[in-house]
């Protein structure tokens, strides 16, 4: 049997859960355990749509803190800041523009996550803690994320990390893996779910910073902020018909490359969470699909990785 604490109708309860997923779809599972399943299957949802593009940046032509400075102009850069403001108004009330030499990243930009929490808990039973006032301040403590966010996030969803953990919606997320042996165990796991919401939260909030300090002070970090969307001039460049040797050897380099890194199946080895350096390159693989190269928090250290 294994013990589990977790917040329900506003009044804490310890449920024994026997990790059987039969047990739990059969007459022998009491209101309670069947209530928790319920409750960790619909955050487990949640998180899973908190962690995709909302629908109204699907039309963007770039949503990141590296492009927007530099590729679109003033007008650009506000259309993509109202949309924004309107998926996340916390946002708005967060994060503000600096002057340049004074816009270093912040490192409570991962405590904003204390937001997902409140909306993956959304449609349960399980109470949410803190007011819109004390989320506000949580998510601009330096450590926020170290003191409150995390301790409540590893309560409620578990940690994909720790193998023995049993804390939170965990104990599920077994039940999920074995009722479902054809997927791989961390596209089912809650905690997994909520690192992805929140690495895509933080993606969103540098680029607001980005948009905000372009109106601050025409720049972000070390680019000047564009004025006018970027346009590419269309080339003068005219094939012939004959490739050059310089062309031949060129090809020849990059089909040596692509063999080297992706095998004979012509897919790449790489995988989630393996450290990369090209910020935005994308890669496929055969066991986890595509993977990008993004920023993401490893033991709370900002680096880069392959992730989903």
């Amino acid at each position: 049997m294994l013990r589990i604490r977790i917040f329900i109708k506003k009044s804490p309860i310890t449920l024994s859960i026997i990790l059987v997923g039969a047990l739990l779809t059969s007459c022998g599972a009491s209101a309670e355990e069947k209530a928790l399943k319920a409750n960790c299957d619909r955050i487990f949802s949640n998180l899973k749509a908190l962690g995709e593009a909302p629908a109204s940046f699907r039309s963007l032509k770039y949503v990141d803190d590296e492009t927007v400075p530099v590729l679109l102009g003033v007008e650009s850069r506000n259309d993509v800041e109202r949309k924004i403001i309107a998926e996340y108004p916390f946002l708005d009330e967060i994060i503000v523009g600096k002057e340049k030499g004074k816009q270093q990243y912040d490192a409570y930009y991962y405590a904003v996550s204390i937001f997902i929490i409140a909306e993956a808990l959304k449609g349960t039973d399980i109470e949410f803690p803190y007011s819109r006032e004390e989320m506000l301040d949580i998510a601009t403590q330096e450590n926020g994320w170290r003191d409150v966010v995390n301790p409540l996030a590893t309560k409620i969803f578990g940690d994909y990390m720790e193998l023995s953990d049993h804390q939170g919606c965990a104990v599920i997320d077994q039940i999920r893996v074995e009722e479902t042996p054809d997927e791989y165990s961390s596209e089912l796991n809650t905690s997994v779910a909520f690192s992805r919401a929140s690495d895509y939260y933080v993606d969103i909030a540098d680029t607001l910073q980005a948009i905000r300090n372009c109106e601050v002070s025409g720049w972000h970090v070390t680019d000047k902020c564009a004025k006018v969307d970027y346009v590419s001039k269309p080339s003068t460049y005219t094939p012939s018909d004959e490739l050059t040797e310089e062309e031949k050897q060129i090809l020849a380099e990059r089909e040596r490359d692509n063999q080297g890194s992706s095998g004979s199946s012509g897919y790449s080895d790489v995988t989630p969470w393996q450290l990369c350096s090209s910020l935005g390159a994308v890669v496929q693989t055969e066991n986890y699909g595509q993977l990008t190269c993004k920023y993401v928090f490893l033991n709370r250290i900002r680096t880069l990785a392959w992730v989903r």
